[in-house]
């Protein structure tokens, strides 16, 4: 069952990252909101179909197969998220350099730990890092929830409502990830291989997938975040 799994994740983020691009030349202003969502489904398709074909997995001294790739996948497109997110909350994105870096920032290091907690083969080092990251994520979510939804919150309604519903999406999802985590293999081993891929798809396609539908099925939405709408409140949220 994990190929068949890591074959749904092939198609839809292949579909979706059609789809994507496909809008994206059918509009005028705001592009960058669908090709960095394209970007995003996109890196994730590569990830799906390396781990689809066996190129993106390894076999620990534990002999546990772990796919690795998984984290190439979310070292790339979970700042893009974020970017989507900043760039939707945020008027003036250049005069917030220093709040989309340190989101970003967090976020590396909180998949990176990750990654060394998924592939350690000690129960205290996949301990270590798991809380490290999992304080990074913390990190993140409260950027979030502080800053862009207060910066959100100057836009127009239909800006900060889709905000609003993007943001809550992914701070829900990403809270789940470590617990699939936790859940799977390179956890506590209380699920097998095959349910661990099938949970990580489900919050994959929905994180990704779905996301990118929210955010783009409204174009007037989108014209209004590229165009600074919203006052000069927004213009900095510091």
């Amino acid at each position: 069952m994990e190929t068949f799994w890591l074959i749904v994740g092939v198609l839809g983020m292949g579909l979706a990252t059609a789809y994507f691009v496909y809008r994206g030349t059918q509009v005028q202003g705001g592009q960058y909101f669908y090709w960095i969502t394209a970007a995003i489904t996109g890196f994730a398709f590569v990830s799906y179909l390396a781990m689809a074909t066996g190129a993106g997995s390894t076999i620990l001294d534990d002999g546990r197969e772990f796919y690795y790739f998984r984290y190439i996948d979310w070292l790339i497109t979970t700042p893009l998220l974020l970017l989507d997110l900043a760039l939707l909350a945020l008027a003036r994105p250049g005069r917030n350099v220093g709040l989309i870096a340190g989101l970003i920032g967090l976020d590396v290091v909180m998949i990176l730990t990750g990654l060394a907690a998924g592939s350690s083969t000690s129960d205290f080092g996949t301990t270590v890092w798991f809380i490290i990251s999992s304080a990074a994520l913390a990190g993140v979510l409260y950027l979030l929830w502080t800053r862009l939804f207060a910066a959100a919150r100057s836009r127009t309604q239909g800006v900060a409502a889709t905000f609003n519903r993007l943001a809550v999406l992914t701070i829900v999802l990403w809270v789940l990830y470590p617990i699939v985590f936790l859940l799977g293999t390179e956890g506590f081993g209380g699920v097998d291989q095959g349910f661990e891929i099938f949970l990580f798809l489900v919050l994959d396609l929905l994180s990704k997938v779905a996301f990118g539908f929210l955010l783009l099925s409204n174009h007037q939405v989108i014209g209004e975040a590229s165009s600074g709408s919203g006052g000069a409140q927004a213009a900095r949220v510091r």
